[in-house]
């Protein structure tokens, strides 16, 4: 933690030092809250602070990321939350590991090869019932 919060300190130090004195230019990034533990970014402020203030309380990246999709879910229910799906890269750093997941949904139990051949379906469909995916934000 300690190599992000110089860090963070860096970032400060540099606004300074160009001579930003404006805020944050909102129109092509996301709102970003930071904090002594760390720096959360997201569509929403409000999640973006859900994300700090699990920092602030001793969790990691991973639970502030958890805290802040679960925000998006409910001050932007059509754009995120868990009815989607879940790609990450997480480092852990103490065992200098790389970790990717792919939470994608899975097609529906009775969504077969035989099942779609029988409606006349010889490739997957880009659009319609049969392209419907089961969320897997929330497995991830």
């Amino acid at each position: 933690m300690r190599v992000f919060r110089e860090g963070i300190f860096l970032f400060i130090a540099v606004i300074l030092w160009t001579g930003n004195s404006h805020g944050q230019d909102r129109g092509q990034t996301r709102s970003m809250v930071i904090s002594r533990n760390g720096i959360v970014a997201a569509e929403s402020p409000l999640a973006a602070q859900a994300g700090v203030r699990i920092l602030e309380q001793g969790g990691n990246a991973v639970d502030a990321a958890i805290a802040s999709n679960a925000m998006m879910g409910v001050v932007e229910p059509m754009m995120n939350g868990i009815g989607g799906d879940l790609f990450a890269i997480v480092y852990d750093a103490k065992a200098n590991k790389l970790y990717g997941l792919n939470a994608s949904g899975w097609a529906p139990k009775g969504l077969t090869i035989e099942y779609l051949e029988k409606q006349g379906i010889r490739s997957m469909p880009q659009q319609g019932v049969n392209s419907i995916t089961v969320p897997g934000v929330v497995d991830g």
